[in-house]
């Protein structure tokens, strides 16, 4: 649990930070490593901060979910470089999954073509050309009124 004081500190350089004009001020770097040693990095969005810690979305089944699995720490860095003389808040510790009832509540507030991009990307996978993208998007979207849920 985090404390009242690190939240409102934190929410306090958020709000400093979007107000210094930095247009991704919840842009997070977020690093993960796999059992065996190898560390990977990427930028992600901070969707929540809250007692329970920083919250961000990925599909399971990417890198850094699988990564998440086999080895559940992980470490978060803002840099609001337009903030002060640039800042970096470091966030080091243990992850824990969201239940699935949370995960798919953020999901339907995404834009219908993001849940359709999500779905059809096959994230941290490789597909052979834009074509079968524009092919997985178009089949997600076939099903008028429906909705893509992707954990």
């Amino acid at each position: 649990m985090l404390s009242d004081e690190i939240l409102n500190t934190f929410h306090h350089l958020m709000a400093e930070a979007r107000a210094a004009g930095e247009s991704d001020a919840n842009a997070m770097n977020l690093a993960t490593a796999e059992v065996a040693g190898r560390v990977s990095s990427r930028m992600v969005l901070l969707k929540s901060a809250d007692a329970r810690g920083f919250a961000f979305y990925t599909n399971l089944d990417s890198d850094k979910g699988r990564q998440l699995r086999a080895h559940p720490r992980a470490a978060l860095c803002f840099h609001w470089k337009r903030l002060r003389d640039g800042v970096q808040v470091r966030i080091e510790g243990a992850v824990e999954r969201v239940d699935d009832d949370e995960a798919d509540a953020y999901f339907v507030t995404r834009p219908r073509e993001s849940q359709l991009g999500a779905w059809a990307s096959l994230q941290s996978q490789t597909l052979p050309d834009r074509a079968t993208f524009d092919e997985r998007y178009a089949e997600a979207g076939a099903g008028a009124g429906e909705r893509v849920l992707v954990n």
